[in-house]
């Protein structure tokens, strides 16, 4: 599936979805769900504010300019999945319209993939409509913004037509509202963010408008939300294969340093099921001892391997990601994972419960991690280097299925 992020009002493709460099989520997403690629368009926003007060470039050119940018993509996968903040949301109502009148089969064709739309703070109807969007407009141009009747009328014409539409698709609707106030406003409420579709009721996200769609961690409920939304999409359009692997799966996209988050359909058909569950699980973020990579090693005063760590793991991920779409690896790469947690597990915690000093917790990991699953997992055909093993330790690790210490 193919994930579009689509910014609003005075956002950028970057800025837009990131408190900080180490928090921007698209990025995330990418690394989670081995079989999406997820993108970040960016549109020139002043062209909206013009439409929304009644002056400037049509709604119709915006949405015309962005399925230019989505159709001229290189490789396309079967489904698409829109996440919108704010008035970046009635874009995409608009390409999502243009998509199903045009004439244009590229055009057609995208309409038909969708597979779902989540909105963030996206004003769609109700008491709140104009004045969401007037305070919008208020704080993204120097001067008063004219009476918004004619935006008013014409977006809740548009929002019947996605009513329509979305009954025709079948695609899954989720939305999202702020509870606190943004220039002394609460701009979306749960009236105006609800986008009167059966069985998509907005929900609360205890955040101001600005920073509803800036997650800070991957545990915040917008990001877990959405996460749950992803798989529930790819389960429906790459179910997981049958006893007899008669069903097929999805088709693996060319994610960004990915790692799974329980997408099961990732790898082929042919994969076992009790590998499969094994992927599942330690590509998946443990529920216990939520602390990141960075965190655990600083703990353990291993601050100094910090960096070093970062990078194997991320060459792990790379090779995980390079070779997802062949069977006989993903049962290769599983089959390591679970070495290296399991030996972990049995001769090196024990070191650690034991209080062992750092360089006896090392050794332990030397002689009874490394070393000996460098040798068991190479063949002729496929050498399994220390550095490998290393950088699935550090994944693992990362992933919460390991620690250095006690913590």
């Amino acid at each position: 599936m193919d994930i579009f992020f689509v910014h609003g009002l005075g956002g950028d493709s970057i800025g837009t979805w990131q408190r900080d460099e180490d928090t921007f989520w698209p990025r995330w997403l990418a690394e989670q769900f081995l079989n999406c690629r997820v993108y970040v368009l960016s549109y020139d926003s002043n062209k909206l504010a013009g439409f929304l007060s009644g002056e400037g470039a049509s709604i119709h050119d915006l949405a015309l300019a962005m399925l230019d940018q989505i159709v001229s993509r290189e490789e396309s996968a079967p489904h698409v999945l829109f996440v919108a903040h704010s008035l970046g949301g009635l874009i995409v109502k608009q390409v999502l319209r243009r998509c199903a009148d045009s004439a244009n089969i590229d055009y057609n064709a995208i309409g038909r993939s969708v597979a779902g739309v989540a909105f963030l703070g996206t004003p769609h109807q109700g008491s709140q409509f104009s004045m969401s969007l007037d305070v919008l407009l208020r704080q993204f141009k120097s001067k008063q913004s004219k009476q918004l009747a004619y935006s008013d009328d014409g977006l809740i014409d548009l929002n019947d037509h996605f009513r329509t539409w979305i009954s025709r698709q079948s695609a899954v609707v989720r939305s999202f509202y702020e509870t606190e106030k943004t220039y002394g406003f609460q701009i979306v409420d749960k009236v105006s963010a609800n986008p009167g579709i059966v069985g998509s009721d907005p929900v609360a996200v205890q955040s101001n408008h600005i920073d509803i769609c800036k997650p800070a961690s991957k545990t915040a409920p917008v990001y877990a939300s959405m996460c749950a939304m992803i798989r529930g999409i790819l389960k429906k359009v790459a179910p997981e294969p049958s006893a007899s692997g008669s069903e097929g799966c999805g088709s693996t996209g060319d994610a960004i340093d990915t790692k799974a988050d329980g997408v099961t359909a990732a790898p082929t058909t042919s994969v076992a099921a009790e590998v499969l569950a094994d992927y599942e699980y330690y590509t998946t973020e443990a529920d216990h001892d939520r602390r990141d990579l960075s965190q655990k090693l600083t703990d353990s005063g291993r601050a100094y391997a910090v960096s070093a760590a970062k990078r194997k793991k991320e060459r792990f991920n790379m090779a995980l990601q390079r070779h997802i779409a062949q069977p006989s690896a993903v049962t290769r790469y599983t089959q390591l994972l679970a070495d290296v947690e399991s030996r972990f597990s049995r001769h090196v915690a024990r070191v650690i419960a034991e209080d062992g000093s750092a360089a006896e917790v090392d050794q332990a990991v030397q002689d009874q991690v490394i070393a000996p699953c460098a040798a068991n997992h190479s063949s002729g055909e496929n050498e399994i280097t220390a550095g490998l093993v290393d950088g699935a330790l550090y994944y693992l690790a990362g992933n919460c299925h390991l620690a250095w210490d006690n913590g």
